[in-house]
């Protein structure tokens, strides 16, 4: 295809080029020789009577021509890629797609060994990359390059689509033996022992949550331990005093195989609510809500096996 002369794949390097400022890395995620991508850019340089990118020192920068075509070149090629989905039905159980989403470590556990085995038997030439959540995803939303983020409703982002996923009760975890969970713990008992929590970049102090609403009602008790995802938790919990006010879901999945003691949280805390974040203009990939109904129906699956 051409527009004005010039071939759309060529607008594809473009858009790699201004992204990676790098025409060695471009090649590779273009899968061509780097003879070819300079080719490439080259021809860009003809066609806008513009140098694009300039050497400046060791690195390359966009020129003011460059930088101006940055973000509209992006969203124009994410609606040809839609565009493109569209037209090509999406078929599990021959489809090649490669999907990346962001999943953070309290689902991992919960969901994924499920979804493995759904995909698996669903669809088994497709590609699902799991990425734990780093930063801010929203630049990777824009680039293409994240497909579905699941995080947190309290981290979602009004910009992108948001749909719910699944509801998670809190509720307190420590080790079996711990002498002071052999009944169901008072607020006093929960203030006293050592706490827990999750500190992380994008998702800070996770289990914050619990020491805001505790502190509500006289104290948020003593953290002796700041780890950095939910899935440690648990298991270091194991042989101590300290107790975790936790998903759920996750507490349920760890005890299975450690020894656990779980009970309510003697006074009220808000449901967490995990929700699955995409692009705008994916909403016509139907690849993409096939995904979607997908994980739906692993969350339903595992709620109707307990």
């Amino acid at each position: 295809m051409r527009l004005k002369g010039l071939d759309l794949n060529l607008l594809v390097a473009l858009d790699i080029l201004l992204e990676e400022l790098n025409v060695t890395r471009a090649a590779e995620r273009m899968h061509v020789g780097q003879s070819a991508m300079s080719a490439a850019l080259a021809r860009l340089r003809h066609h806008f009577d513009d140098e694009l990118l300039i050497v400046t020192g060791r690195r390359m920068m966009p020129t003011a021509l460059a930088e101006s075509m940055r973000q509209p070149l992006r969203e124009a090629i994410l609606r040809i890629t839609g565009v493109v989905e569209i037209e090509r039905s999406f078929i599990a159980a021959t489809s090649t797609r490669r999907f990346t989403i962001e999943m953070p470590d309290h689902l991992v556990p919960v969901i994924l060994p499920a979804l493995t085995r759904r995909l698996s038997d669903r669809a088994p030439h497709l590609v699902l990359e799991v990425r734990p959540p780093i930063g801010d995803p929203s630049p990777l939303l824009h680039k293409g390059e994240l497909d579905l983020v699941l995080t947190p409703s309290i981290y979602s982002d009004p910009e992108y689509v948001i749909e719910p996923l699944v509801a998670n009760e809190l509720v307190l975890v420590g080790w079996r033996g711990n002498q002071a969970l052999q009944v169901q713990p008072t607020l006093e008992t929960i203030l006293s022992l050592p706490q827990a929590i999750v500190k992380f970049d994008r998702v800070r102090l996770a289990s914050i949550l619990s020491e805001q609403q505790l502190s509500l009602y006289g104290g948020a008790g003593r953290i002796a331990l700041v780890a950095p995802n939910f899935s440690c938790i648990p298991p270091s919990l194991v042989g101590t005093n300290l107790i975790a006010i936790l998903n759920s879901r996750l507490v349920k999945a760890a005890a299975r195989n450690l020894p656990l003691a779980v009970w309510n949280v003697p006074v009220s805390m808000p449901n967490m609510m995990d929700v699955m974040m995409f692009h705008q203009m994916r909403k016509q990939d139907s690849g993409l809500a096939w995904l979607r109904n997908q994980l739906r129906d692993t969350v339903a699956e595992i709620d109707d096996n307990g």
